[in-house]
């Protein structure tokens, strides 16, 4: 199920992405969910309910033939899930081989703030100090239950669905700047792009084998496989939970393969009007338009 967070009526609603329409979930379910309350966190609950939740999907899936849905260009995205975030570095291979990157024998980790979320189409603005504004591609794992000590076996049972991300990241903050600060380079607002659903695990077959795909301005910049991870999926959850409890809602973002701006010959920053698009298989396409600080686009 393709489910999401949109703006209806100036307020935020869940709703069921289905044959290229909207499907809001007040008008598919009114007793399974209470749906007195607008306000983000219950929605939040409410769509981890519903992707945790086989039955109440069945439900929903069932009501959606009687229903007619509207058109996808009345209402703006918002990010599917609201976090907290934790970002996973240098978890591809061919990404650690393009910037002559160090490994690490378990996983590096880093937070980006709430206030980066943002929703696919909506544009990013990048503030005037930041010359050196990045993209970065990335499959999103939502966790769907609390989660501590969680075996790898188990991992994937925790599991709410997955979503696209671009880890937006201002470079000079991360590389440039000593000492790196790689949490605030990736916590600007609206630097966390999502969505522009969150998928169920149930129409992703192998988390492990997923193209991961983007676009700048229409032109092809990285292209890879979710194969080509360090650390799988399974192995981030299990790990990250012996030491801190994961709560539902939580935005694992798994690392970006290779083809960032930063390492290009010479490096390619994002500038004035471009378009970034990130297509991870299954997870549908986020746009975002990128517009410098006091511009007028």
């Amino acid at each position: 199920m393709r489910l999401c967070r949109v703006l209806n009526k100036k307020e935020p609603a869940i709703a069921v992405f289905h044959n290229d329409s909207i499907y809001l979930v007040e008008h598919l379910i009114r007793s399974s969910v209470p749906l007195e309350s607008q306000s983000d966190s219950d929605n939040k609950d409410r769509i981890l309910k519903i992707a945790m939740d086989k039955q109440l999907q069945s439900h929903i899936r069932t009501e959606l033939i009687a229903l007619k849905g509207e058109p996808e260009s009345k209402f703006q995205y918002l990010p599917p899930i609201t976090g907290p975030i934790i970002g996973i570095g240098r978890n591809y291979k061919d990404h650690v081989g393009e910037g002559n990157l160090q490994t690490t024998d378990r996983p590096k980790l880093f937070f980006k703030h709430p206030n980066s979320l943002s929703g696919a189409n909506q544009k990013i603005i990048i503030p005037k100090s930041v010359a050196k504004a990045d993209w970065e591609a990335e499959l999103g794992v939502v966790i769907g239950k609390r989660a501590s000590k969680v075996l790898e076996s188990e991992a994937l049972d925790y599991v709410a669905g997955f979503t696209n991300i671009n880890d937006v990241s201002a470079r000079e903050f991360q590389f440039d700047l000593g000492p790196a600060q790689t949490s605030f380079a990736k916590s600007m607002d609206g630097f966390c792009p999502s969505g522009p659903w969150l998928v169920t695990t149930d129409e992703i077959e192998d988390c492990q084998n997923l193209s991961i795909r983007c676009y700048l301005n229409s032109h092809l910049v990285q292209e890879s496989s979710t194969d080509l991870m360090i650390f799988s999926i399974k192995y981030i959850i299990s790990y990250i939970s012996q030491f801190m409890t994961l709560e539902p809602g939580s935005i694992l973002c798994t690392g970006t393969p290779q083809g960032v701006g930063h390492f290009m010959q010479p490096p390619r920053y994002l500038g004035n009007g471009d378009i970034v698009t990130v297509e991870v298989q299954g997870l549908g396409s986020l746009s975002n338009m990128f517009v410098k600080e006091g511009s007028n686009l």
